[in-house]
């Protein structure tokens, strides 16, 4: 199953830095995901690259920068260097409570974090950056407009993204001075450069100013048409996607787990004919479910206040269950007949009147190659589904606690 953590840990001059740790079942990897300038752990993009990440078997690790989200510290004091050494002081903590990270993963500015974070975290086998700077000065760019009331009062207001952050001189100077360029070169582990082509707000040259710069093994992936914050659907899944295929030979193997002698309940699998649900905390109502090895997210539609939409809802699944029973006698009878089912695919919908009466509407998409009399037999034993069955008898619910 699936576990989400929250956690606090020391940064690098004892603030404490709000953390959150999500984990599959059973990792192959463990990773640290470094959020974007003045956004937090939990912003859209972070969140949905690490949760796919999970999905590809890699644990997460990811924390609020000093100042922002739920850690400690004022934004104002803050500086660049600070917020690399943070990431190398959860790495740290990282591998005392579970294991060293082998991936290093940043975004935005937290991509130039990593950059400078990564040649001293020793256990990393891999650095991704995500629409990283280059030149960590870059980001000034976002208040040039106020750098001038920044040095004359040593700080300013200014409006990030829709959001209002103080900006201290000391950040100012810390970007103005970082030799990132040494840092990068630095790294001695293979390293992955991703960036978009339609990026307005760090344009792509930076990725070039990165890549030449790099010494070690490199790649580069082009995000295609993304935007900066990966805002647009399923932008940041897919590029956690691609990221973890690239780094897979990067990564140990999954380790190999008893399924019978497991005492640890994160690497259990529930029994035959049991389904486990529980709620995952990201958001309202997203929920794990686990049924013997497998596991997946059910959610409901954003429509519905407080979800994300980051899996099937509960009336999808029971449409589904019955839409794949069907699809799945048919074409048992279909293989003993010897008949080809070609594109041959079922849909359910359903809709409940206000008498309460619920009707569940299926319909069998024949391939055009099948017969009428292979179609008229296949309809006819497609009501011997034993979902369709279930569906039609009578049915109890018994309810019980432990």
């Amino acid at each position: 199953m699936t576990t989400s953590e929250n956690f606090t840990i020391a940064g690098h001059s004892g603030i404490q830095l709000a953390a959150r740790l999500e984990s599959p079942a059973n990792p192959s990897a463990y990773a640290l995901l470094a959020h974007c300038f003045t956004c937090s752990k939990d912003s859209p993009a972070t969140s949905r690259i690490a949760k796919q990440l999970v999905q590809e078997d890699i644990a997460v690790l990811r924390i609020d920068f000093a100042g922002l989200g739920h850690s400690e510290g004022n934004f104002e004091d803050s500086t660049f260097s600070g917020d690399a050494q943070d990431v190398v002081a959860a790495a740290e903590w990282l591998e005392e409570h579970y294991q060293a990270p082998q991936l290093l993963i940043g975004h935005s500015l937290g991509g130039a974090a990593a950059l400078a974070a990564a040649a001293d975290i020793d256990s990393l086998r891999a650095v991704v950056t995500i629409a990283a700077p280059y030149d960590p000065e870059h980001v000034t760019g976002l208040f040039a407009g106020a750098l001038d009331d920044i040095a004359e009062d040593g700080s300013a207001s200014v409006k990030i993204g829709g959001k209002t952050v103080c900006v201290g001189q000391g950040l100012v100077d810390d970007l103005r001075g970082f030799d990132q360029k040494e840092r990068i070169a630095a790294i001695d582990v293979p390293l992955l450069v991703m960036h978009s082509n339609a990026d307005e707000l760090v344009d792509i040259h930076n990725a070039q100013g990165i890549y030449r710069a790099a010494r070690t093994v490199k790649s580069f992936i082009m995000l295609d048409g993304v935007d900066h914050l990966l805002n647009k659907d399923k932008q940041a899944q897919h590029a956690a996607q691609m990221l973890a295929g690239w780094a897979r030979p990067y990564l140990p193997d999954t380790p190999d787990v008893d399924r019978d002698d497991c005492a640890d309940e994160r690497y259990s699998y529930t029994k035959e004919g049991v389904v486990e649900a529980r709620l995952t905390g990201d958001g309202d109502f997203a929920t794990e479910l686990r049924a013997g090895n497998h596991r997946w997210i059910a959610d409901e539609p954003k429509s519905v206040p407080g979800a994300k939409d980051t899996g099937p809802n509960p009336y999808d699944m029971l449409q589904a269950s019955l839409a794949t029973c069907t699809a799945m006698t048919m074409g048992m009878y279909a293989r003993r007949k010897k008949w080809d089912m070609g594109d041959t695919k079922v849909t359910v919908t359903h809709e409940r009147d206000k008498q309460g009466m619920t009707t569940f509407t299926r319909v069998l998409h024949f391939d055009p190659a099948l017969s009428n009399e292979q179609q008229e037999k296949l309809t006819a034993i497609s009501e011997k589904c034993p979902v369709h069955k279930t569906l039609h008898g009578e049915i109890h619910i018994a309810t019980e606690t432990s």
